[in-house]
């Protein structure tokens, strides 16, 4: 037999005591909007009979953790428990339980059956103060005793306790579960903040010795060298250049993660328009084979960094380079209309549902079975740039019309 079944056939054992009608009176008597005919084992807490008008959501058939409620010290002592205001009780007052559960008043008796076992608790609360007098608590004793006149200990209710204790069962495991994953939570949180911390304090650490390689190589370019030498030396400016972007990148990355996001300074917002098509222009340059068609039109002034919006751009044309068509033309377009400064990036490639949830997450690579140049990081920034700004950084991809990222940021938030 269910245990919804076994419930069912409880609450009709009672009904020719007409139990709701005694739930009703309780409710009356204490002045409590929520009243509960609860069995109650050493372990569950089962709803038998429940009248809600306190938006508690309490509901027949509902289990909770017996130790984690008041009834509990109810079938404990056999006597009843009761406070007027968890606020101001000096009894409960540092007992966390109520807040827990959202009560300021509270009473409940013993429920016995009519062979005299202890059954449960008839219980009423309310998250409101409600004064609990002795007349209060005998008259709610009362009409315990008269709905358990209807109870007896055989057959229906052992199903019953049975099928709870399976519940009970489940319910515990359920619990050990969900306390093993949160400590898995936080052990991968407490870990990933260190990874971060090191990533951090490797590229901070990293600069110095980069910088010393790069005067060397200015310096030995000062001085007479052959064809060869010239190449290496040339090599070496480059791989310079690449590893401090790289390294600039992490930095980036981790100050999102750890600094509470990535830093702004608006002190030169007026190039905004010669700093993106500065970019544009850049990324031209480092890919020749690719057509990048841009218009860049801001008539507005625009709080912002300029100097991260045209890292924004450049990180959105590489992504369109690395992933799009390269037989098609990219688009860039970036304008002041509407008040709202709108930047977006568009290409033929198409990026799949799956994939498009977690485009902006950190080392994110769209194309897993292939070698990408950088870290994975560029959209990542590139949503931290857009964050920081109060702006927002979407995408769009479809089969028919490619894929575009926007930028908007609103002008009279901007900053």
């Amino acid at each position: 037999m269910r245990l919804g079944k076994a419930v069912q056939n409880l609450r009709m054992a009672v009904s020719s005591g007409n139990s709701q009608d005694v739930l009703e009176l309780a409710a009356h008597v204490t002045g409590m909007r929520c009243v509960v005919a609860a069995r109650v084992t050493d372990r569950v807490w089962l709803a038998v009979d429940a009248v809600d008008r306190a938006g508690y959501g309490v509901s027949v058939g509902e289990v909770l953790d017996a130790r984690l409620t008041f009834c509990h010290e109810v079938r404990e002592t056999c006597a009843p428990v009761f406070f007027s205001d968890a606020e101001r009780d000096p009894d409960v007052r540092d007992n966390p339980l109520p807040g827990q559960l959202g009560m300021r008043s509270y009473v409940a008796v013993p429920l016995y059956t009519h062979d005299g076992e202890l059954f449960g608790t008839l219980c009423a609360f309310d998250p409101e103060p409600r004064r609990v007098t002795p007349a209060v608590i005998d008259a709610m004793q009362r009409l315990a005793n008269l709905y358990g006149s209807a109870l007896d200990s055989s057959g229906e209710r052992l199903t019953a306790d049975a099928e709870l204790e399976q519940r009970s069962s489940s319910l515990m495991q359920s619990q050990e579960k969900l306390e093993h994953s949160h400590q898995d939570l936080v052990e991968a949180q407490r870990v990933a903040k260190q990874r971060e911390e090191f990533i951090a304090v490797l590229a901070h650490d990293l600069r110095n010795p980069l910088q010393s390689i790069g005067m060397a190589a200015s310096l030995l370019e000062m001085g007479e060298l052959n064809g060869r030498q010239e190449k290496q030396v040339g090599h070496i400016q480059q791989s310079v250049k690449r590893m401090a972007e790289l390294i600039e990148v992490t930095m980036d990355f981790a100050r999102g993660r750890l600094a509470g996001g990535v830093p702004l300074d608006n002190r030169e917002a007026g190039r905004l328009e010669e700093l993106l098509c500065a970019a544009v222009e850049e990324i031209r340059q480092a890919h020749p084979e690719t057509t990048v068609q841009a218009s860049i039109n801001i008539e507005a002034p625009v709080d912002c960094d300029p100097h991260r919006l045209a890292q924004l751009l450049s990180n959105l044309l590489i992504n369109a380079i690395v992933h799009g068509h390269p037989s098609t033309a990219i688009q860039a377009i970036a304008s002041t209309r509407g008040n709202c400064l709108r930047l977006s990036v568009a290409n033929r490639g198409t990026i799949t549902a799956g994939k498009i949830e977690r485009i902006f997450e950190p080392f994110n690579r769209q194309d897993e079975g292939r070698l990408e140049p950088g870290l994975g990081l560029g959209l990542y920034i590139a949503s931290q740039i857009a964050i920081a700004h109060g702006g927002s950084l979407k995408v769009i991809s479809t089969e028919a019309n490619g894929t575009m990222f926007e930028f908007q940021l609103p002008l009279e938030t901007a900053g």
